[in-house]
Formats: structure tokens, sequence, C-alpha cells
């Protein structure tokens, strides 16, 4: 039964996207990005972080999950957290959703957007399990394509350039963010593989060899 109400909830977002122009990211660098495939992989985050956690509203955080992107468009996207809580809105009143369940739905979509909530110590359990599902996507190995594949759509001109666009990007220096243990582990996981990755890359070119500078 949930996984009959869950492909129905992802068929309609992904029909929502398409309509309004939100399934493929308007930048030029990113056309693969696609935002639908976002969600699905957000939500199975969100499985994998709730599993074995006590007084999870599961319900609550897996369709705020599947809504929480909804509102994307080609156009601007800085307010899309808010059309995703306004969409989910018009879709539960349509599906007669319970209404209390529906306004904390909505609270996780709304507020999602809002990652320095993650220092917040009095968030709830499902919106910290969100924003870290959210933030897990397109980190690591993913990441690491996502670096690659935007710097072809540049026609980089070396492999050197795919190198330090990597060090600046998926391999950046930054604090682990999360704030459950099992996603603490998986984001210094996501970050070992690229480390390790930039690491070996930059042996094979022979960054900082002398002989780069002979011209």
């Amino acid at each position: 039964m949930r996984r009959e109400r869950y492909t129905e909830y992802l068929e309609y977002v992904k029909e929502y996207l398409t309509k309004h122009g939100g399934m493929v990211s308007p930048n030029p660098r990113h056309p693969f990005r696609c935002r639908f495939q976002h969600t699905i992989r957000v939500l199975h985050w969100c499985f994998r972080l709730a599993e074995g956690l006590e007084q999870v509203e599961e319900e609550v955080l897996y369709t705020a999950a599947i809504f929480h992107d909804i509102g994307y468009s080609d156009g601007e996207n800085d307010r899309h957290a808010l059309r995703s809580g306004q969409a989910f809105h018009e879709y539960a009143l349509n599906r007669q959703m319970n209404a209390e369940f529906r306004e904390k739905v909505e609270k996780l979509i709304y507020a999602h957007s809002n990652k320095a909530l993650l220092k917040n110590k009095n968030v709830s359990l499902e919106l910290i399990l969100l924003m870290e599902a959210d933030l897990l996507d397109e980190e690591g190995a993913m990441g690491i394509v996502w670096d690659c594949m935007s710097m072809g759509n540049i026609h980089a001109s070396s492999y050197a350039a795919a190198y330090y666009h990597i060090m600046e990007n998926s391999n950046k220096k930054e604090p682990n963010p999360m704030v459950t243990e099992k996603a603490k582990v998986f984001w210094e996981e996501k970050k070992r593989v690229v480390s390790e990755f930039a690491d070996i890359l930059a042996e094979d070119l022979m960054i900082g060899s002398p002989y780069f500078d002979i011209y």
C-alpha cells in the first residue's frame, strides 16, 4: 500500500515538474541534473537514515521528501521551497489528506532549504533527516562525476583542468554538517572516496612536475 501511495505521489511530482519546466537544471553546465531523479534519491536517503531510529514520523518524512522540490521551474528558484510547500498544500487538499498530517509535511518542505537549521537543537528529527538526505545526494562519487561532466560541457582543455575543478568543488575542505550519527558516517565516507580519487588522479597526471613549467 505504501509503495502504491508513493508511486502515485511521485507520478504527480514528475508531471508537475515537467509542466512547469523544473525537470532539468536551467544551468547550461548541468543539463545532466534531473530534479525528479534527485527527488527519488533523497527519498531513498531518507529510508536509509530513518531505518532503526525511534520516534520518527516516517510517513511525514517520506512524503515531504517526495514533494520537497516540486516547486522548481525554468526560472528563478531561490524560493522553490515556498512554491513546493504551496504545491503540496493544493495537492493535499485535493486528496483530502488529514489536516494535521498535511501541516506537518508542509512545515518540513518550507524549511528544508534553510540548512542553518541543522545547528538548531529545537528542530524536529524529521526535518534534520530531510536536510541530511538532501545534502548527501550528489556528494562523493556522484560529485566527481558532476565535476567532470560540468567541465566537459564547457569543453575543458585538459585533464588537469578537471582535476583542479574537483579540488575546488567535490573535494573542497568543509566541516561535516550532519547531525545524526548515521549521516555523519555516510558523509565522511563520501569525502574519503573523493579525497582518495583526487590523490590518485594527481599522481596519474603528474601534478606538480617541474616539466609542466617548460613552454
